[in-house]
């Protein structure tokens, strides 16, 4: 109670301390606070006067405020007076701020009762406001954005509550002025802009520009090559976040027309009139639709232009689309050879109805012409040829004049060909679609294009016409002997089913036939992505080879012999020899191209595996396999026993029978046995989850690092020397039998349980080992197999213990560290049943054990 009573009257003392602080200072503010001069290291107050009267009165003649933070617009300026207006109409009667100076900027605020003026460096408001439910009506006399030079008035809603504000009123921008309606809200002000009237937009993109940075071409075709007598826009929308400065160009939308334009197409051409355009801006494009357009005598109805991108500097440009019904002459052309481009067509006579456009990319300056014209009864000078034409497309693209000619070609080829005539070269250059370009043979597809662009070239000078298809490049010649040539099979790739079997991607052939049924291929200088090493340990990626194509069967011989391929029914054999096979995240022959119906064998002599992601090659006399849908089967023969494996999408087994400890040492990446006879089982859905047993006998432990790391650390312990049997010997560990039970999940492999029986010792442990990081924990523990009675008065007695009714000596030791850099200690064991030995027995004697 005593120590209750204290605590009250500690508290009270504290209680009364505030409540006398407080009163003090209440008194004061209401006869009010002057002061001359207040400074604290950068903070700085002169003739500061406070007074509270229901409300606080503040006035000062000048303030400088420290560097707390970075405002540089007008926008922020706004949004942070609309974030505090409402705590000056509750906090404060009047203030009188005539001077604040804050890093570079002068501000001036002034406020009595609801009269309102802040002047900035970027921004002026005078304003009133009354108090109304949930906010404040705001009558708005002016409200100046110095740095764009927009002035508003108005009146707004502001819901103080819910930080939101709506103005409605007027603005004057230059030469622009209108009706304007904001709505402020987490910081985005929507707009939308109405009835703006000009006479010029001269200043006004001037201004734009600056805040902007247009690209000069946008800012002189908008006023410059295009200029009205008068503007008028009907609404333009958009938003603005005040916080982020982020004005969403591409959203701004707008719609308005201009009168009595003159569009002019480039300097030196006369200009086009125009009686009216409607504008519309939307997506970041300026589109005009011309009214009654004429240039050069010219009807141009139809006729528009499009400023695209126009607030990307980097990417914007302009689409000229004129539209005519007369024929396409001199006149015409003019327009393009404007702009350097020389088009070698002109229709004498005849009826046309055409239009062109003409794509300017700005930066850097890139034109791109495209026309097309419908010519009846016509005479069309091309390059100085003269075609006499009933009927015809004629289409302009870039520099070539292409004529179009439906569903021509032969019996695997038929195409809409579009054929463009080169003058000066006297040959003929084909655009067009191919819809069909079909080489098989039994279901198989040498080259199988279909619905695809054609680039090519005609040639007929020579007794055997001469096609060529420039991409992909196919070299075609018809005559007694038909001869296909491709000098480049990658770009043909993607369009021989064949090819990609077969895993080529480069290199050149040349096909011969008589009757298109049986063929013949040369491929030389082949260069392919196959999973194949040579024995020098350099990638297999080059070779030549001999492909003919008969009735139900195709085959393919490598020149070097390394590598043989038959495929017949749809069963694909292949020969490996005097070369490795790679394996990668544990797939064999893998081919993402093929289908899941694939069927494939495989024969490999004189052929290693190396498993890349691992870094390992296991040497194998002989192998073979198969692949069927996503099924894997693969069967080795290294110098010693078996290795088989299966593999599918949730199933991965590996078994193997009498095989070395050189063989393990390669499989698992390590230096750990000698010699000896290890058998292997592993089960689990894939590589990266399952479990596994070794079983060994006759095998000697003798990891340089690990092994002879534990010898340093037996020698160096003096309590331990005794355990250093004659089984552990600088040669390393022999043991007579052992099993190792493991588990992988991931990157961490999970040792369950080692017993290693030598003949005076017995090794056992388990533990955890991290493979991306080679961190190891494991505890192992080392058992003399002899009667300790005689000799256990003379051995210091530390970090062991005497396990068992039989006397044997046992200790444990931990190892941690990595596998690079082991660490050894020792650990004293409290009772035997915690013994990493007993442990081990319960594991090995549990229905774990996979061989049973």
């Amino acid at each position: 109670m005593i120590i209750i009573s204290q605590a009250i009257k500690k508290i009270w003392h504290i209680l009364l301390f505030f409540i006398i602080f407080f009163a003090i200072l209440i008194v004061t503010l209401k006869h009010g606070i002057s002061i001359e001069n207040i400074s604290f290291n950068d903070f700085k107050i002169e003739k500061l006067y406070i007074k509270l009267d229901k409300k606080l009165i503040l006035r000062a003649q000048k303030l400088k405020i420290p560097k707390t933070s970075h405002k540089d617009s007008s926008n922020e300026d706004f949004l942070s007076l609309t974030n505090n207006i409402i705590w000056v109409d509750r906090l404060f009667k009047e203030i009188i701020l005539e001077k604040i100076e804050f890093e570079d900027n002068e501000l001036t605020v002034l406020f009595y009762e609801n009269a309102f003026h802040v002047d900035t460096a970027y921004l002026t408001l005078d304003t009133t406001f009354t108090s109304q439910e949930n906010g404040l009506f705001i009558d708005v006399y002016n409200l100046a954005f110095k740095d764009f030079d927009i002035n508003l008035s108005g009146t707004s809603n502001a819901d103080i509550r819910h930080n939101i504000y709506d103005f409605n009123g007027t603005f004057v921008s230059h030469e622009l002025d209108g009706k304007m309606k904001f709505h402020l809200e987490n910081e985005i002000i929507n707009y939308d802009v109405s009835d703006i009237n000009a006479s010029s937009l001269k200043s006004f993109m001037h201004e734009l520009d600056v805040k902007l940075n247009l690209n000069e071409d946008v800012k002189n075709w908008i006023y410059g090559y295009i200029v009205a007598d008068n503007y008028f826009v009907h609404n333009l929308s958009g938003k603005v976040d005040l916080k982020n400065q982020n004005f969403f160009l591409n959203e701004l939308s707008a719609k308005g027309v201009s009168k009595n334009l003159k569009v002019k197409f480039e300097d030196s051409l006369p200009a086009a009139i125009v009686e009216e355009a409607d504008i519309e801006l939307k997506n970041g494009t300026l589109y005009f639709k011309l009214k009654k357009p004429r240039w050069n005598g010219k009807n141009l109805n139809g006729s528009n232009l499009e400023i695209y991108k126009i607030f990307d500097e980097k990417n914007a440009g302009l689409i000229l689309n004129l539209q005519t019904n007369s024929i396409y002459d001199k006149a015409v052309n003019s327009i393009l050879k404007a702009y350097d481009i020389n088009v070698p067509i002109e229709q004498k006579s005849g009826r046309n109805v055409g239009k062109i456009s003409i794509d300017i990319k700005f930066d850097p300056l890139k034109l791109t012409p495209n026309g097309k014209f419908k010519a009846k009864d016509s005479k069309i000078d091309i390059a100085g040829a003269m075609f006499n034409v009933k009927e015809a497309i004629v289409e302009i693209r870039d520099d070539k004049i292409i004529v179009d000619a439906k569903d021509s070609g032969m019996d695997f080829f038929k195409g809409d060909i579009k054929v463009a005539i080169d003058a000066t070269k006297e040959k003929g250059d084909v655009n067009g679609t191919i819809n069909k370009f079909d080489l098989s043979f039994d279901g198989e597809e040498i080259v199988k294009l279909k619905n695809l662009p054609l680039n090519a070239s005609l040639d007929f000078r020579k007794k055997d016409v001469l096609f060529d298809i420039l991409d992909p490049r196919i070299q075609l010649s018809f005559g007694d002997e038909s001869t296909i040539r491709i000098d480049d099979i990658s770009k043909i790739y993607d369009y021989s089913p064949l090819i990609k079997q077969i895993g080529l991607n480069s290199g050149n052939f040349t096909l011969k036939t008589k009757n298109f049924d049986d063929f013949e291929i040369s491929l030389r200088n082949a260069k392919f992505n196959m999973p194949f090493l040579n024995k020098d340990g350099s990638k297999y990626d080059s070779d030549g080879f001999d492909i003919k194509i008969g009735e139900n069967l195709i085959t393919a011989n490598s020149l070097s012999n390394n590598l043989n391929i038959n495929i017949k029914d749809k069963k694909t054999e292949v020969h490996i020899k005097n070369m490795d096979l790679i394996i990668d995240n544990g797939i064999i022959l893998n081919d993402n191209n093929r289908s899941k119906n694939k069927n494939l064998e495989f024969f490999g002599l004189n052929s290693d595996l190396f498993v890349a992601d691992l870094n390992r090659t296991l040497k194998f006399l002989s192998y073979s396999g198969s692949i069927v849908k996503d099924k894997t089967q693969f069967n080795a023969k290294p110098k010693s026993g078996n290795v088989s494996i299966v593999q599918s999408d949730k199933k991965f087994n590996m078994f193997a029978n009498d095989i070395t400890g050189e063989f393990v040492n390669s499989l698992f990446g390590m230096d750990g046995f000698d010699g000896g006879f290890f058998k292997l089982k592993i089960v689990g859905n894939n590589t990266d989850d399952l479990k596994g047993e070794i079983r060994l006998h006759g095998a000697n432990l003798k990891s340089y690092t690990f092994y002879n790391q534990l010898l340093t650390f037996l020698n160096s312990v003096p309590s331990l020397i005794i355990f250093k049997t004659p089984d552990f010997t600088e040669k390393g560990f022999p043991v007579k039998f052992g099993k190792i039970l493991f588990e992988k999940k991931g990157d961490l492999l999970n040792i369950m349980a080692i017993e290693l029986e030598g003949s005076s010792a017995d090794i056992g442990g388990r533990g955890t080992i991290n493979l991306a990081t080679k961190e190891i924990d494991v505890d192992l523990e080392l058992k003399l197999l002899k009667d300790a009675s005689s000799i256990i008065g003379s051995i210091p007695i530390v970090n062991q213990i005497i396990l068992g009714k039989d006397r044997k000596l046992s200790t444990v030791i931990k190892v941690r560290g990595t596998l690079d850099k082991p660490k050894y200690s020792t650990q004293v064991l409290a009772d035997a049943l915690t013994s990493p030995l007993k442990i081990i027995r319960n594991v090995l004697e549990a229905p774990f054990l996979i061989f049973e």
